[in-house]
């Protein structure tokens, strides 16, 4: 019925974000066009919420933070510790969960949650 086609978040401040996602998280812009910016590594825009109200009134779009983004990386410590150098707060982890899942998370500038993790491999 659904094909996922893509994931794109509101933003406060599309200059600040682009930066963000551009040098701390090492994406290429795929498209910059009217407020809105893809990469092309993932399927993730960023739209400026300002802008967005050509698709839907403004009251429909909540305040950030209401997303979490989960990713898998190759090497977990390895990625954490690029990401703190570039000055992103990776908050939890790297941790192994009760499940044996390889976690960590940290936070764009609206406050959406990212979860990194290795492949799962199950005890």
């Amino acid at each position: 019925m659904f094909k996922f086609y893509g994931n794109c978040l509101l933003v406060e401040n599309l200059d600040k974000s682009l930066s963000f996602y551009t040098k701390k998280l090492g994406l290429t812009v795929k498209t910059n066009n009217g407020g809105y910016v893809d990469f092309v590594e993932i399927p993730l825009g960023i739209f400026q919420k300002s802008e967005a109200i050509a698709m839907f009134p403004k009251e429909h779009m909540g305040h950030g933070g209401g997303v979490i983004l989960a990713y898998q990386v190759k090497y977990l410590k390895k990625v954490c510790k690029e990401l703190i150098s570039k000055g992103v707060d990776v908050f939890e982890g790297p941790k192994e969960t009760d499940w044996g899942q390889k976690v960590a998370y940290f936070k764009d500038p609206d406050d959406n949650i990212w979860e990194i993790s290795e492949p799962f491999k199950e005890k």
